[in-house]
């Protein structure tokens, strides 16, 4: 299996090459009010409405601050989805490489496992480089998908509004 290798903190972390649609640069986001700390805003491509979301505040990894324009612009995003019907962008610190497995999946102990079920495990890549290896489906739970899933609806009905506008 191929995996998608990319920093989050000071972490080498992975995700299945397969749940990976492509990684790409930020684009310019729109953030409604009420929006949650984690997601950065949402963008389009195409005809589709695309979430952007910090992956390290997401899991815990990092604080939030209020999306810095300069900072975010040099940070990659990974399209990934659809997972339950919705496309989800998860900026990254950076994209290191993609790389085939070596060998299969070590378990790490319970009491380092985070909540959520998100982390798979440690993965050997081949050339000699590990990696956490992430679940793509259990990154946003389903309360956290309904609550994205329900911004993207206003979002549209307000775009919908000023569209009619224009006519």
């Amino acid at each position: 299996m191929a995996v998608v290798i990319f920093r989050l903190v000071d972490t080498c972390y992975g995700l299945p090459a397969s749940a990976v649609r492509e990684c790409m640069p930020m684009p310019a986001l729109v953030r409604p009010p009420g929006t949650p700390p984690p997601v950065l805003g949402f963008f389009r491509l195409g005809a589709e409405r695309v979430v952007a979301i910090d992956l390290a505040v997401l899991l815990g990894l990092r604080g939030w601050n209020p999306p810095d324009d300069a900072a975010m612009l040099y940070r990659p995003l990974l399209l990934c989805g659809p997972a339950a019907g919705m496309k989800v962008a998860f900026m990254v610190d950076s994209v290191l490489d993609v790389r085939q497995m070596a060998g299969g999946v070590t378990a790490l102990p319970a009491d380092s496992m985070p909540e959520g079920g998100w982390l798979v495990g440690d993965v050997e890549l081949a050339g000699g480089m590990t990696a956490l290896l992430m679940d793509p489906d259990r990154l946003l739970m389903e309360r956290e998908r309904q609550r994205i899933e329900a911004l993207a609806l206003e979002a549209a009905l307000r775009d919908a509004l000023w569209e009619r506008a224009d006519d």
